[in-house]
């Protein structure tokens, strides 16, 4: 394995911090203060959720170019444009009340964690050797879900002792001085460090090989390997930013705890599921398909749960959410699986198109929801009826059954490139 100085290493720490404060306040606003913020800006629930899929926009439109720019330059370049789009954004966010000025700082919010997100993979991939990178990846979701896991339960406690915007306030305090800390790094890494070939800064670039990309994108293993992918991360992130905490509220009348602990089971699994695959001679299509399979049977199981009275509920509600935690915890092998279909060279512009399709439905998912929540509000109250969460939880299990079927046919790339084979 190479050997890495140490300011790149205290770089990839500083930044990584940066990505789970982002993660947090992801999950954090609006999933955890989802009524809290309607009830202090005067919001709809549809204009609420609204600032979920104004972020999860950002994310689309900084997902293309970014993870081009990633690949032909290196995640070195660009690391400290995301932390500054994330910090902007994020200040927006807690200092403005008009929904004009909340929505673009979502939008540059989550356009600096894209960016973030790229680049520390991109570090992985071309930093080390790329045979580790499954296990590698499980370093980065330390932070990524570490940051996740504090932006539910956690959050919400603060949240409950203090304005929500006072506390996304100290989250960008901290991401700025991360930020500089990155900075500093930055300059402090020496120059005539060893680079790969992509990072490295050849004096004549080829252009970007666009129709060799969209080839490798539009074969049928790649699509079927890519809806896996994006099915997970659909599901997992429009429960968590929008209406699982609802869920338990509404439906069951119960806490946030089943949250914390779905969290939790999937910060376990994204650490170490990359090593169990590693010790299991790099296999990824057992994980993939009990990855897809759990998700399906999540959605199920809350499904179930509307139709139950809500003491009942409570119990279902604690078996989906673990169920959907348990199987979104192996989306770093279905990401890991993912840039084994296509050449190296697109690792970060094939990792940038799961999100981006992902992204999508994502901010679909979340305006359902939010028109659901309106549509079939209680009276005289924020609450929504048990009809909005079925159809919710019915859209998502029209998503998780054919992911769970697509990954029973997927080859196993048993952890070496397979973009010739297919």
């Amino acid at each position: 394995m190479k050997k890495i100085p140490l300011p790149t290493l205290f770089l990839f720490f500083f930044a990584a911090v940066v990505y789970a404060i982002g993660a947090a306040t992801r999950a954090g606003v609006p999933g955890m203060v989802f009524d809290q913020i309607r009830e202090s800006l005067n919001f709809t629930a549809a204009q609420t959720s609204a600032i979920s899929s104004w972020g999860v926009a950002g994310c689309i439109a900084f997902l293309g170019i970014s993870g081009v720019l990633t690949d032909r330059f290196g995640w070195r370049p660009v690391i400290l444009a995301g932390i500054a789009l994330q910090v902007f954004g994020e200040w927006l966010l807690y200092t403005f009340t008009s929904p004009v000025w909340i929505y673009a700082g979502a939008v540059l919010n989550g356009g600096g964690r894209t960016i973030g997100y790229l680049t520390l993979l991109k570090f992985l991939d071309s930093e080390f050797d790329r045979k580790y990178f499954s296990a590698l990846i499980g370093i980065f979701y330390v932070f990524s879900y570490g940051g996740t896991l504090l932006g539910s339960s956690p959050f919400a406690s603060l949240a409950a002792d203090h304005p929500w915007q006072t506390v996304l306030r100290w989250c960008n305090h901290l991401t700025t001085a991360c930020g500089v800390a990155v900075a500093l790094c930055l300059l402090c890494s020496a120059r005539t460090a060893r680079k790969t070939t992509a990072d490295a800064a050849p004096k004549c670039r080829e252009p970007f090989p666009w129709k060799d990309l969209l080839r490798q994108l539009k074969k049928p293993q790649c699509v079927g390997v890519f809806y896996c992918g994006a099915a997970g991360i659909v599901i997992y992130w429009s429960c968590l930013s929008v209406f699982g905490k609802k869920y338990l509220t509404d439906v069951c009348a119960a806490e946030d705890g089943a949250l914390g602990v779905m969290n939790t089971l999937v910060m376990i699994e994204m650490i170490f599921a990359g090593s169990l695959s590693l010790l299991c001679g790099n296999r990824r299509k057992v994980f993939q398909a009990a990855g897809c399979s759990l998700l399906a049977a999540g959605c199920a199981v809350l499904f179930a749960g509307t139709l139950l009275p809500a003491g009942s509920s409570h119990a279902a509600a604690w078996a989906g959410f673990l169920l959907l935690g348990a199987g979104y915890g192996f989306t770093g092998i279905q990401i890991t699986a993912c840039r084994e279909f296509v050449p190296q060279v697109f690792a970060a512009s094939a990792i940038a198109f799961v999100n981006f399709c992902a992204n999508i439905l994502i901010i679909a998912l979340s305006q359902t929801a939010g028109w659901l929540f309106d549509r079939f509000k209680a009276a005289d109250s924020l609450a929504a009826s048990p009809t909005a969460f079925r159809l919710i939880l019915a859209i998502c299990l029209a998503i998780a059954v054919p992911a769970a079927i697509a990954a029973f046919f997927l080859r196993d790339s048993k952890g070496r490139n397979i973009s010739a084979e297919i």
